[in-house]
């Protein structure tokens, strides 16, 4: 996918911080134009579990530039938690990559439903 450039990535996460600020409940974008994803099921990856911190984010980033193009977050128990996302279009093909990714939930842009597998 390579949508980044090393020169861009400390730019990005700054944008990407300050999105998280005024989002803290969540948001998922595209790493391409930081535009919202406003439709689809979000499916977190397994290998961006438990990422936190600036350096979390970099991971994510990287995981996200290499496989996705989107990344998202949310902040919980006083910290900023990121994903590298997949979106699908259909509950069922969500709920399996849910599954092979061992996430515990996935969530419904749409309607803001999470539903726990």
């Amino acid at each position: 996918m390579q949508i980044l450039g090393e020169s861009q990535v400390d730019d990005l996460i700054n944008k990407i911080k300050e999105i998280a600020r005024r989002n803290p409940h969540g948001f998922t974008v595209y790493l391409d134009d930081l535009r919202p994803v406003t439709s689809g099921w979000s499916v977190a990856l397994k290998e961006t579990q438990n990422s936190h911190g600036d350096d979390g984010l970099k991971h994510v980033l990287a995981i996200a530039n290499a496989k996705t193009g989107i990344v998202g977050g949310w902040r919980e128990d006083g910290k900023f938690w990121w994903d590298a996302v997949l979106i699908f279009d259909n509950e069922e093909e969500a709920t399996i990559a849910g599954h092979q990714n061992e996430q515990i939930a996935i969530y419904y842009i749409e309607k803001n439903y999470v539903k726990f597998l």
